[in-house]
């Protein structure tokens, strides 16, 4: 299962938030060696790591395996403040229902092929999953281009928001991605999944979404 952490139920995941930025230091700052990153001792953070941010977060047998994260783009966000150079040509999406989704990982150990494996697609599920329920209707990501395979094999309807840019060495790239339940459905026929795959400890959870 995936789990839903947001302010009002994060005090029933402190000790999983604390291993997900532990794995998050392993594969941003060991493994990736990605700059301008905050480390507290062996646990990774950025700017976008507050009351404002909800997690998404595989925990098997008690450990957090991998997760994602999903920011309101009406603040500052990572591609307003990091990267607008990737949305020169449309601009930078700012709206209540549209979410920057960032930081998608997966622990090393669990790791199958280039695009992280079965991990990778349960949190893609449960991520669009998640968004439907609250009403999102598009979100807004930045990956490395090498990404873009596995994206539009899934039956993402992305639209690019600007011109790609060489980042730290690595093709980058800026879209928007709307969302509704054929999105969700393709994605979870192409990850084998059945069925909703989330919850929230110490919330009840409302699903907007038509698809069971």
């Amino acid at each position: 299962m995936i789990h839903v952490i947001t302010p009002e139920n994060r005090q029933f995941y402190e000790a999983e938030l604390l291993d997900q930025h532990r794995l998050r230091h392993q594969v941003y700052i060991l493994e990736r060696r990605w700059r301008g990153l905050e480390d507290r001792g062996g646990l990774e953070y950025d700017r976008y790591d507050t009351d404002a941010a909800t997690y998404l977060l595989a925990i098997e047998d008690g450990a957090v395996i991998g997760g994602t994260r999903l920011f309101p783009t009406l603040g500052p966000h990572m591609l307003a403040e990091v990267c607008p150079q990737l949305a020169e040509v449309k601009g930078i999406p700012r709206a209540a229902d549209v979410w920057e989704w960032t930081r998608i990982y997966v622990t090393k150990e669990r790791r199958e092929g280039r695009y992280g494996g079965s991990v990778a697609g349960q949190l893609f599920s449960a991520t669009f999953e998640y968004c439907l329920e609250q009403g999102v209707r598009a979100l807004s990501l930045v990956f490395e281009a090498w990404w873009l395979p596995r994206l539009q094999a899934q039956g993402w309807k992305m639209k690019p928001l600007g011109v790609p840019d060489i980042i730290d060495g690595d093709w980058w790239m800026a879209v928007t991605l709307p969302l509704d339940d054929e999105t969700l459905h393709t994605t979870r026929a192409y990850n084998k999944i059945e069925g909703n795959i989330l919850m929230q400890r110490g919330l009840q959870r409302h699903r907007q979404s038509k698809v069971a």
